[in-house]
């Protein structure tokens, strides 16, 4: 009952409420990591069973994603009804919005395995994870307040159509790279 509240109040309350505002990048980035909080418990769970499956995790990271995709369509969706005319962000901006959610399950998943395997107990990994999140969340809204006018002017061109591409075709490999290290280093004597 809660996935479908956070999918009605994502996928349709908040877009309704801003509109066209929705589709802006600032917005749109952090809506396409949502799916994050879908992987991470799942992956714990599933660092817990012995043998660790690497195809259970990779199952856990898609559905994950599945459901952060779902909530992006459901948005776009939504402001679409509410302004009633067809409008979406550019096309090469929904590849990245739907190229990082994946790439950000894939990582999620391999951390939190990393963390369950250093908790004793799954609640324990959950709770760290959770206080991971926490740290994250404080990190991304206080740093840009922290940051010069030119910092931040530098970290806006980010988010336009181009910088979007640019930023997913640098982030990706890291992320690809971050993901294989922790399920190959850290699982290669626990999986089956």
């Amino acid at each position: 009952m809660a996935n479908l509240a956070v999918l009605f109040l994502f996928g349709v309350i908040v877009p309704w409420v801003k509109g066209i505002e929705f589709l802006d990048l600032f917005l749109l980035i952090p809506y396409a990591l949502l799916s994050v909080f879908y992987v991470s418990p799942r992956a714990v769970a599933v660092a817990f069973e012995s043998p660790i499956s690497l195809a259970a995790l990779g199952r856990t990271a898609l559905v994950g994603w599945a459901i952060g995709v779902l909530i992006l369509v459901m948005g776009f969706t939504t402001v679409n009804v509410a302004i009633g005319h067809q409008v979406l962000p550019p096309l090469p901006v929904l590849l990245c919005l739907v190229v990082l959610s994946l790439m950000a399950c894939l990582l999620t998943a391999a951390v939190a395995v990393r963390v369950a395997m250093g908790a004793a107990t799954e609640d324990v990994a959950r709770r760290r994870i959770r206080i991971g999140f926490l740290v994250l969340l404080c990190a991304a809204l206080g740093i840009p307040r922290a940051l010069s006018d030119e910092a931040t002017g530098e970290i806006l061109a980010w988010l336009t159509a181009e910088g979007m591409v640019q930023g997913t075709m640098i982030l990706v490999p890291v992320m690809a790279v971050g993901t294989i290290w922790l399920l190959r280093v850290r699982l290669a004597r626990y999986t089956g």
